[in-house]
């Protein structure tokens, strides 16, 4: 009966030893941790949040939120990506989220492509804390989201809140096209495409506006003139048809310009199309046919 009693105690001192052995080596593992987070030496720092987690699971326990969020933000630096949304979810399973949480998870989401989930995270940081130093960068992911969601009246809105300075990013330009493209606000379209160029001479996206709008331009004209001077083959009819053909050749001839820059840089069988098109008009056959076969070849 001794012996068992002895036994029983003996067990008891190991569980108890072995607790206390456990939770000194939680609490040095949660220093350290901290010690790497805090000196930005992510890699260090995710092998030792993870290192806790694994011991708190296998102890059938959770870890901190803390815990939880450092590790993902840690996970996310050395791109980590699935780990560092799944942990920082669980920090929002907890109701421990913070600007933080919200902030990488939405980062994470970016990362991994997925829209939905990227947009519903910033949505919410901007709505619950909109006076974070975080906020401007936020505003601006809110905005290129909207852009690849297609959320035009929404992405509209949001290039309201961008900084000057974030306005003049060139990829945030060529979205804010975009946007004004599809909301038909065709003076800002133009304006926007010459400033791009100014900053990017080769921009595809800039070439293409302004060449497009060009022969638009020269061509609705064109088909106008000629429908007029066909109905009423007048002197007068005739004058003000010469007058208007010298505007619509300069507008072709800077649609031409811009074309055959763009083609230079994307030679795609639409572009060689409009050339060939406007080379028909000038009444260069040779050119015109060179363009109509580059669209043949593609």
């Amino acid at each position: 009966m001794r012996l068992k009693r002895f036994a029983l105690i003996t067990l008891l001192f190991v569980f108890a030893l072995t607790a206390c052995t456990v939770s000194k080596q939680l609490k040095q593992l949660g220093i350290q941790a901290q010690y790497q987070y805090k000196e930005g030496n992510y890699a260090e720092a995710y092998s030792l949040y993870d290192e806790i987690i694994s011991i708190k699971t296998g102890q059938g326990k959770d870890a901190e939120a803390n815990v939880y969020q450092n590790a993902g933000i840690a996970a996310l630096h050395v791109d980590r990506v699935s780990d560092a949304i799944n942990y920082l979810e669980q920090v929002k399973e907890r109701s421990s989220a913070n600007a933080q949480t919200y902030y990488y998870i939405s980062k994470a989401y970016l990362k991994v492509d997925n829209l939905s989930r990227e947009i519903i995270n910033l949505e919410e940081f901007t709505r619950m804390y909109p006076d974070e130093e975080e906020i401007a960068d936020v505003n601006h992911q809110l905005f290129m989201a909207y852009v690849r969601s297609e959320n035009w009246d929404k992405a509209h809105r949001q290039w309201t809140l961008l900084s000057s300075k974030q306005q003049e990013g060139v990829l945030t330009i060529e979205g804010y096209v975009e946007v004004v493209q599809h909301l038909g606000h065709t003076n800002e379209v133009l304006s926007l495409a010459k400033k791009l160029l100014q900053s990017d001479s080769k921009n595809v996206l800039a070439l293409e506006v302004l060449a497009v709008h060009y022969y638009n331009l020269a061509e609705n004209s064109y088909q106008s003139e000629m429908k007029a001077y066909e109905k009423n083959r007048t002197n007068r009819q005739y004058k003000q048809l010469l007058a208007a053909l010298k505007v619509i050749n300069k507008n072709f001839k800077t649609s031409s310009d811009y074309f055959e820059s763009l083609y230079k840089l994307k030679p795609e069988p639409r572009f060689a199309n409009y050339l060939g098109n406007i080379y028909t008009r000038f009444e260069n056959k040779s050119k015109a046919n060179y363009y109509y076969s580059k669209t043949e070849q593609n």
